[in-house]
């Protein structure tokens, strides 16, 4: 049986490596920790249908993978006095924020760098307010795009960009929830 050239066209192009980079993943499942590591002594543990931390030395809980080139959406939720972030592009253990990785902060207003922030590196104005909120941001080589909340609040060029690295949850201070965090490759698989 001869296959038309259009057939055989749409059959390449549904199994491509671009077709399958715009698929979301999710990385939390709602209901495990499976996929992620601890980096330091912090009560990471499930409330809900999220990740909860409210107590312990400021540190990472961060994925098992690396990825590069590559969009995330995260909801959160934060008490007024709670300061943490969604580190992209991460080491393990960071201490720079402002070199090692983008630091999507969650602090207050009144925080060097509040909620809506890339921590270290470009402060945005922030109304903080309690309740789930969501970050989108899409890092492609040395672009770094953020939505809060469906807006787009930031794009950043780094002059030395991070190429890979670990998806990382931040405690440092008060109650902070994730959930929903899924993340979608934009170069090759």
């Amino acid at each position: 049986m001869k296959r038309s050239p259009l057939l055989a066209l749409l059959f390449a192009f549904a199994i491509s490596p671009a077709a399958l980079a715009e698929e979301w993943k999710d990385l939390f499942d709602g209901t495990t920790l499976d996929g992620w590591d601890r980096q330091t002594e912090v009560n990471w543990h499930l409330d809900g249908d999220a990740i909860a931390a409210d107590h312990g030395r400021e540190g990472l809980l961060t994925t098992k993978q690396t990825y590069s080139d590559y969009e995330i959406e995260v909801s959160f939720r934060a008490k007024e006095d709670t300061k943490a972030g969604i580190y992209l592009s991460s080491k393990k253990t960071v201490t720079d924020p402002g070199t090692e990785c983008y630091k999507l902060a969650i602090a207050p207003g009144s925080s060097a760098y509040p909620t809506g922030s890339l921590g270290g590196r470009q402060k945005v104005e922030s109304d903080r307010y309690e309740g789930w909120r969501t970050y989108r941001a899409r890092v492609q080589g040395a672009t770094v795009t953020v939505w809060l909340d469906g807006k787009q609040v930031l794009e950043y060029k780094d002059r030395h960009p991070i190429k890979s690295g670990y998806i990382g949850l931040e405690f440092d201070q008060g109650k902070i929830e994730f959930r929903k965090i899924r993340i979608k490759n934009l170069g090759m698989p």
